[in-house]
């Protein structure tokens, strides 16, 4: 198999940040079924460190599928579970359109 043949990978790099009492976690790339777990594990390391509240700034998401769409569902339903308010800010318009949607821009975005 040549160089060229190569299965694509997925890219997605996380960054977390911690201010105060919120935990912000960075996204860039995909945000799909290959890269989902590595999100997961974000949102509990950041659980662990007990903020009021966490933040996923999905800005530079520039592909989500319904793998990743229900990762957010279940970042949103982990940090409820809780008592750490969840929140999306910063979306792509590509993470905005599928939860608009998907009819759930009032559970995981910023107004």
């Amino acid at each position: 198999m040549s160089e060229d043949a190569e299965p694509h990978r997925a890219q997605l790099s996380i960054d977390a940040r911690y201010d105060g009492a919120e935990a912000t976690i960075i996204l860039d790339g995909e945000l799909d079924s290959r890269t989902v777990e590595r999100f997961l594990a974000s949102i509990q390391d950041a659980l662990e460190a007990q903020p009021a509240s966490v933040a996923v700034d999905a800005g530079r998401v520039a592909f989500l599928d319904s793998s990743g769409l229900a990762a957010l569902l279940h970042a949103r339903s982990a940090t409820g579970a809780a008592g750490v308010r969840f929140h999306i800010r910063e979306a792509s318009p590509k993470v905005w359109r599928i939860a608009e949607v998907a009819g759930i821009t009032e559970l995981l975005l910023d107004d």
